[in-house]
């Protein structure tokens, strides 16, 4: 699926702002799909049991999505839209830095879509889940590149802007690693907080920041 510089598919770029009876029927798919990996696993799933989750039958189904899997990278790619969205905000920070909105809206994210991003992160080492789950994270990291970059004009980083993107690639697989690995299990609200911290204060230790306490 062909993607626009903000991370969303090109049929979805050009959807009306009202939803036709077609788009409606989509959406249900998409939220009955997110919904049954709540319950199940993605080889337990199928486009039956979505149909019927979702109130359509299942030839109607495939009119929209023609497998199982484009369902799944469609659910994986709405849920990391919440994450683009939040980093592009990041970028017009003033209270805090924009790397530190940037962890933020990372952490919140998978709290609230932990399980969507842990099939996305398990379904990444096979084809054809692996180059669509490394198309987001790699468009998340220029988007933090450029809260990163506001960071920099405001006079709140100091390291070489050359190192960057090679900075922020490697801490955004790293985050996505302890996110998969804190949200996956039972955990305590003092537990997403120190992960909170801990990924803040190794980003802005790499970037350069200026200490400001």
């Amino acid at each position: 699926m062909s993607k626009q510089a903000d991370g969303r598919s090109v049929s979805e770029g050009r959807r009306r702002t009202k939803m036709s009876k077609g788009d409606l029927r989509e959406q249900a798919l998409l939220d009955a799909t997110e919904e049954l990996l709540r319950r199940s696993t993605v080889a337990e799933m199928t486009m039956e049991a979505v149909a019927k989750e979702a109130g359509i039958t299942r030839s109607a189904a495939y009119f929209y999505f023609a497998s199982k899997e484009d369902l799944v990278h469609a659910v994986i790619e709405r849920a990391t839209r919440y994450i683009y969205t939040g980093i592009e905000a990041s970028a017009k920070a003033s209270d805090s830095t924009g790397l530190q909105r940037a962890i933020d809206v990372q952490v919140d994210n998978w709290r609230r879509h932990g399980h969507i991003f842990r099939v996305g992160v398990e379904l990444s080492t096979r084809a054809p889940y692996r180059q669509v789950w490394v198309s987001l994270m790699e468009h998340g990291i220029d988007l933090a590149c450029q809260a990163v970059a506001h960071d920099r004009a405001r006079g709140l980083v100091h390291g070489d802007p050359e190192q960057d993107r090679a900075q922020l690639d490697a801490i955004a697989w790293m985050g996505e690693r302890t996110c998969y690995l804190l949200f996956t299990r039972d955990h305590s609200d003092a537990e997403e907080e120190q992960l909170r911290i801990t990924l803040s204060t190794l980003a802005h230790r790499a970037l350069g920041y200026i200490a400001t306490d």
